[in-house]
């Protein structure tokens, strides 16, 4: 074998390497590819789940609100009631002494 058949072959070992070299990069960059757009995918599902629950989340503080002002509405009303109902017993009361002190 001359010194040019064997630079030949170590080029065609070296050559045959490289390419499945290569070819090991490219499944690899494949699989990170793949892998990347189903990151992607859940980035983007976990994303809109966010949104959602942001928007439901203001929908139950708005609720919330309403709530809060119906309740100091109703606590406004009843203690309006309780004066009411106070005075009510103040004129029964003095209503009653008035009739206690006619039928003696």
């Amino acid at each position: 074998m001359t010194s040019t058949q064997h630079d030949l072959a170590v080029a065609k070992k070296e050559a045959d390497k490289t390419k499945e070299e290569k070819n090991n990069l490219m499944k690899l960059n494949e699989q990170l590819k793949s892998n990347n757009q189903q990151m992607q995918q859940a980035q983007n599902k976990l994303t809109y789940i966010i949104k959602e629950t942001h928007i439901e989340y203001e929908k139950k503080q708005k609720e919330v609100s309403k709530v809060i002002n119906e309740r100091d509405v109703l606590g406004t009303q009843l203690i309006r009631r309780n004066d009411e109902l106070a005075l009510l017993y103040e004129k029964i009361k003095i209503l009653q002494t008035t009739l206690s002190k006619g039928e003696n």
